[in-house]
């Protein structure tokens, strides 16, 4: 028995006192890690993929994916939850970042379109609405200036009939003299 026996059998004894709820399940993951620990190219691999918030995978982990799944069940990426969003992604070769370039050129390419046509459509718009809007005051300033204009014309006609009237009065009123009758002589004056 190696040196990595000498440990894992009193941790295996050590969990059956704890009452671990799977002590064997535990073994099996110790054991995994000592295969992995134990060579210098898995061990490097191991730190490479800590290194990188991977999973690790052991060498025995092929063959059984099921226990690969419970020989994992302690560790736990802390960004699992970030990273898990990205499963769905492409794995990014050269080839496939040329298009998915072209991909994101072409949709720029035509939300600037898409924003050039609202502005153009905008621009247009507002041209009709100023429009409307200009013949709209057009038509109220040739209203209210029909309306001066027939007023002021008819105080024009009000007031030369007023002066005309006033003068036809002032013709036949009798020119202004000494009261008729008898009026009061004032002291010092003979009638």
């Amino acid at each position: 028995m190696n040196c990595w026996g000498c440990i894992l059998v009193p941790a295996l004894n050590k969990l059956n006192e704890l009452s671990s709820p799977s002590p064997k399940s535990r073994f099996v993951e110790l054991s995994e890690a000592y295969q992995v620990l134990s060579r210098e190219q898995s061990r490097r691999n191991y730190d490479h993929q800590l290194r990188w918030a991977t999973p690790p995978k052991s060498p025995g982990t092929t063959a059984h994916p099921r226990s690969a799944h419970q020989t994992h069940s302690s560790w736990t990426d802390p960004n699992a939850r970030y990273w898990a969003q990205f499963h769905g992604v492409r794995p990014q070769g050269p080839e496939s970042r040329q298009q998915q370039h072209r991909h994101n050129q072409r949709v720029m390419g035509y939300c600037l379109l898409i924003m050039l046509a609202g502005m153009g459509l905008h621009y247009v718009a507002f041209r009709k609405l100023e429009q409307m809007h200009r013949s709209f005051m057009d038509e109220k300033d040739r209203i209210i200036t029909a309306i001066y204009n027939d007023t002021r014309a008819r105080a024009r006609a009000n007031r030369a009939r007023l002066q005309q009237e006033q003068q036809q009065r002032q013709q036949l009123q009798p020119p202004p003299g000494p009261p008729p009758g008898p009026g009061i002589v004032p002291p010092g004056t003979s009638p």
